[in-house]
């Protein structure tokens, strides 16, 4: 065939030809000849490779019916420009709206073609070489040659008789009602007559109305053609940009329709996925309705939110690796808490995150602060249309589901733990794994996994196939293996091992309880509709160290229960201890029997619990099989007073069989019984029981997982003169009195003094819960008057025990309270003691202790607590810092009226900002220069400012404008001894601005300008003030840009001034034979 062929006939009639597609191909490319041609042709088997580049370059050709002009088959960067010109011509919009890239704009973005991935994953498509189509005309004007863009492959859909489905792939919110907005994109799967499939892809654009029109039955019309033949599909779209798809040998186009979905209908789900979509919401709304307590309560109706912060955690150093991977939250001061406060809403908030990556987000808090009642509460709220990012929400708590021998996959787990859909299961599990950014995983209580070491190497890798453990699939899920795009939140307490676990985390969450108005509003919720509503609360505030533990949610309810008993048994006092109140507790659940043979059965019962609380606490375990209980007696009892939860375990998929468990209710009830069992166990031995205390001579990791046992076991062994307590063994008081002596016999070897603050405060508890006058005092009169909790966190029960101890002790005490997060009634209660001489605590959290006094009008405290506070030495670490020191001096002009006032002085002066000695600015390059001229507008407010230092290891570079503005104060810092203004950026510019002011700095006696840009016109301005600085006695002027000629220049100087004692300026800018003969003149310089 040759090129007259196609002159003569017209390309639309070779279109209509039955010439083979492939013989036509060969015979237009230049390329192909001789050999070629019959090897591409005969080969049935056609190669990848000339495949895929056969179903880019075919392109085939159109004929316009006015003009006679016709786009040529072609596979040259000229005649693609022809092409593209001549279609901009014909396909011009009916309103004349510019065409901006033809062929070129938008053509199937990457985006589009991952989405199309994703919705239809069963088609393979074959890869086409890397070709493109011109861009406009406009665009390309000033290039030398055409610019090609890169066409990237899409999923193609066959209609089912072989021809082909346009697929929209973006859909818009409801909101929109023109299809003026409506993107599409598609891709065209056409069948030859040899029954070989090839791909045209179209582009992805606003759909402009006027250009397009759908006829009755359903099939696209092309505005610009009167009678467009059956091979040509034409999309005039929003861009400008027109797609002409052509398809030889097509007979079946007429029956083939090109729906266009309006904006207002987003892509449906399939049926089985909307299902059970629905019915995970069911299921949550069921299950999130009321809280686990003694009494049925709906969770709308208790649930307060506690106080979420997002938190920033510190590496610990350690030996090894293990170590190293260890990391702690940064405890802040009350203000920086609260600054960084989050509401539930922002929970799954992470800018700057990759859609495309998992997201893992860790919520961290002490047990009982409510971290599984925060999880129950936002399923809750995706059931009732929150959070609406994620179509499946799937919620694990860990320590059911991670029993050693437990083994699933992947579907196990999402499938058959919560919901099981009743058909299409594998296409649920599809839709899953193609759109994992819908999928929220929640594993709750982290610390229930076991066996955390070498976590991160165990990690699944085929989760549709393989069974796995707990611990495997959500290491494959953290590390990316395994859905990939999903978003795993997971909770766990502060000192537990989950950055050892997690690879990666992209938000920490802090839960740190309830706030004090927050502890009266639950109060308040529960006794609600109660007769006794009012005299709860104020029962309940009357006793303080119960209060102080209703900041726990857990305790809190707990703390309401028994005060419910006793407002009904016609009580006016609550129990003193925690364990007063948990013993309380045990038996208003297990009611006396009158027959005795049943109240034996009990104390039996109680026994074994207890024994089974223990030794599953001791493998960090809460939950067991049912099958491994002692005794059906045993887990009826538990199960009837409420001690253990029942649980079931999906099914296995090997063998189909389901497995039954029990749970303990409560962390706080597994920690009393296990204290119950080391008191009633005769196995126990009294010796041995010291190992179980929390407060070693030396700083150890605590047990956290049964923290409250030592608590509950010192006041246990204290509590034999009570009646029910002497009624659960007959051989109770003879054991307890025997482990009670070896208790006070570890206390009084303890060396209270070298005792880290984290011990300390839990020997405090313990003491406290004996309620022991001769410990308390004990204690009291061993503790060391310096008293630093800097970094450690301060609960409300430790403010409350540490205030009862302090008050009893004669001594007087000097508290550092810096970062402890400490609340304002701790710290009111704290410096208000008349035994605390002075305190230490964040500059934040000191002024809005002053600010609530001044509003109070208790100026009597208020100046106590003034001249309590210390602050030196002060170090500015943050803007925030060199912010509070301001607002401190501000708070001294606004006091002056109120101590005039209180003590009749028309002065005052707080005794914090007057005796500050030394003061260190350290906030790096970024901020440096903006912080040091807010730090210079109140230096002159510090009188006896002796020490300076503006280097603090850290580059601060105030530069000249940093050293022009503190010149200008030194006349006020009359006291001022050392001056470091190393690392600073200072130029000759900034050296002679200090040297004019310099003078004036009557008591200096060092100045370092080490490491600056001084040269030798700095060094001669220095050199000329030295004579007049008869205080200086160090100069430190080394690594400058000082050559011979400004060394000189100081050495001369040097020689007037006998009272200086050393001149460092080794510089790398004086020979070296200059600086030894410069020695040799005056032996007090030095390098």
């Amino acid at each position: 065939m040759d090129s007259t062929f196609l002159s003569e006939n017209g390309y639309l009639d070779l279109l209509h030809s039955d010439i083979d597609p492939l013989h036509l191909y060969t015979q237009l490319d230049p390329k192909l000849s001789g050999n070629e041609e019959g090897d591409f042709s005969a080969d049935s088997e056609v190669d990848a490779s000339d495949y895929d580049q056969f179903n880019m370059d075919f392109l085939y050709t159109m004929e316009n019916r006015e003009n006679g002009d016709e786009l040529d088959l072609c596979s040259t960067k000229e005649d693609y420009a022809r092409i593209a010109g001549l279609a901009e011509y014909v396909l011009q919009d009916q309103q004349e709206m510019q065409v901006e890239d033809i062929f070129a704009g938008n053509f199937i973005l990457d985006e589009i073609a991952a989405e199309n991935t994703e919705m239809l994953p069963d088609i393979k498509v074959p890869k086409c070489h890397k070709r493109t189509y011109l861009g406009s005309a406009e665009s390309c004007s000033d290039a030398s040659e055409p610019k090609y863009r890169k066409i990237v492959e899409v999923p193609a859909v066959s209609a089912g008789n072989g021809s082909f489905l346009a697929m929209p792939l973006n859909s818009h919110p409801a909101s929109s009602t023109s299809l003026t907005n409506q993107h599409m994109s598609f891709s065209l799967l056409a069948t030859d007559a040899l029954d070989r499939s090839f791909v045209i892809s179209g582009s992805s654009a606003p759909l402009i109305p006027e250009c397009l029109s759908v006829d009755t039955k359903g099939r696209q019309q092309n505005a610009g053609f009167a009678d467009p033949p059956q091979q040509i599909l034409g999309f005039v779209l929003g861009n400008g940009t027109s797609d002409v798809l052509i398809y030889p040998g097509l007979e079946t186009l007429k029956e083939v329709q090109v729906p266009i979905i309006p904006s207002e209908e987003p892509l449906k789900r399939p049926k089985p996925v909307e299902a059970f979509c629905t019915s995970l919401k069911h299921y949550f709304q069921d299950v999130c309705r009321s809280v686990a307590m003694e009494r049925e309560v709906a969770l709308e109706h208790l649930f307060i939110d506690g106080t979420l912060v997002q938190s920033q955690t510190e590496t610990k150093t350690g030996k090894n690796s293990i170590k190293a991977m260890e990391k702690e939250l940064v405890i802040c001061s009350l203000q920086g808490k609260e600054k960084a406060a989050l509401k539930r809403s922002q929970i799954f908030q992470i800018p700057g995150s990759k859609d495309l990556e998992t997201k893992v987000i860790v919520v961290l808090g002490k047990a009982g602060m409510g971290k599984s009642i925060l999880v129950q509460k936002i399923c809750q709220d995706w059931s009732n249309g929150e959070f609406s990012q994620f179509e499946f929400v799937f919620w694990f708590d860990c320590k059911q589901i991670s029993l050693p021998e437990k083994q699933y996959s992947l579907e196990d787990l999402l499938l058959d733990f919560f919901v099981k859909p009743q058909e299409g299961s594998k296409e649920i599990f599809e839709y899953i794994l193609q759109n994992p950014a819908k999928v929220l995983l929640v594993f709750d209580g982290f610390e229930g996994l076991h066996d955390h070491e070498n976590f991160l190497r165990c990690s699944a890798s085929q989760p549709e196939q393989d069974l796995f453990t707990i611990k495997e699939l959500l290491s494959g899920l953290s590390q990316k293996k395994i859905l990939n795009g999903c978003t795993l939140l997971l909770t766990a307490r502060p000192k537990d091992k989950v950055y050892q676990c997690v690879s990666k985390v992209d938000k920490t969450i802090e839960i740190t309880g309830f706030s004090p108005q927050q502890r009266e509003l639950y109060i308040s919720k529960y006794f609600e509709g109660l007769p006794y509503n009012d005299n709860a609360l104020k029962l309940i505030k009357e006793c303080e160290y119960l209060f102080s533990h209703c900041y726990s949610p857990v305790m809190c309810r707990f703390v309401c229960f028994l005060c419910e008993t006793v407002l009904e048994m016609g009580d006016k006092c609550l129990p003193s201890t925690l364990t007063a109140v948990f013993l309380k507790f045990l038996q208003q659940k297990i009611i006396t029997m009158q027959a005795d043979v049943a109240a034996m059965q009990n104390q039996e019962s109680l026994a074994t619990l207890a024994r089974i609380a223990w030794y599953l606490g001791e493998k960090h375990q809460s939950a067991t099989k049912s099958d491994l209980l002692p005794s059906k007696e045993v887990k009826e009892f538990a199960l009837k007073y409420g001690f253990f939860l029942p649980f079931a375990f999906p099914k296995h998929s090997d063998s189909g069989e389901e497995a039954f468990g029990s749970t303990f209710a409560d962390f706080v009830i597994q920690n009393f019984l296990g204290a119950l069992h080391l008191t009633l166990a005769e196995e126990i031995k009294d010796r041995s029981l010291t190992k179980y205390l929390p407060f070693p001579s030396k700083k150890k990791k605590p047990y956290n997982w049964l923290d409250l046992v030592p608590r509950f076991l010192s006041g246990l062994l204290f509590l034999q003169d009570d009646p029910y307590f002497c009624s659960l063994s007959n051989k109770i008081v003879k054991q307890s009195i025997k482990k009670q002596k070896t208790l006070l016999k570890c206390i009084r070897r303890l060396e209270i003094n070298e005792l880290c603050p984290e011990s300390l405060l839990k020997l405090l508890q313990c003491i406290y819960e004996t309620q022991s006058s001769y410990l308390l005092q004990h204690v009291a009169l061993r503790l060391k008057p310096d008293l630093s909790f800097l970094g450690v966190a301060l609960t409300p029960p430790d403010v409350h025990v540490l205030h009862s101890i302090l008050k009893r002790s004669r001594k007087e005490f000097s508290l550092d309270l810096r970062n402890s997060s400490i609340d304002m009634q701790g710290l009111k209660d704290l410096v208000g003691l008349k035994n605390v001489a002075s305190f230490r605590a964040s500059l934040s959290d000191t002024v809005r202790l002053w600010k609530s006094l001044e509003q109070a009008k208790d100026y009597e405290l208020l100046r106590a607590s003034t001249e309590k506070f210390v602050l030196d030495p002060f170090k500015a670490k943050t803007m925030k810092d060199v912010s509070d020191l301001s607002d401190l001096v501000d708070m001294q002009k606004k006091m002056i009226n109120c101590v005039q006032d209180a003590s009749g002085c028309s002065s005052y002066e707080i005794p914090a900002i007057k005796n500050l000695r030394k003061l260190e600015f350290a906030l790096g390059p970024v901020c440096g220069l903006q912080g040091f001229l807010k730090l210079v507008e109140i230096l002159a407010a510090f009188p006896s400012l002796q020490y300076l230092d503006l280097d603090a290891l850290s580059e601060n570079g105030i530069g000249d404008e940093g050293a022009k503005s503190l010149s200008e104060v030194f006349p006020t810092l009359t006291s001022l001894e050392t001056l470091n203004l190393s690392q600073n950026k200072i130029t000759d510019v900034g050296a002679e601005r200090l040297a004019t002011a310099l003078p004036s700095l009557s008591s200096l006696k060092t100045l370092s300008l080490y490491n600056n840009s001084i040269c030798d016109f700095g060094a001669e301005n220095l050199a000329k003030v030295l004579p007049a600085m008869a205080s200086l006695r160090v100069l430190e002027v080394q690594y400058n840009k000082i050559t011979g000629a400004g060394a000189q220049q100081l050495t001369d100087s040097l020689r007037k001034c006998p009272h200086i004692k050393k001149l460092v300026m080794w510089n790398p800018t004086i020979p070296y034979g200059v600086l030894e003969h410069l020695r040799q003149l005056d032996s007090r310089i030095s390098v």
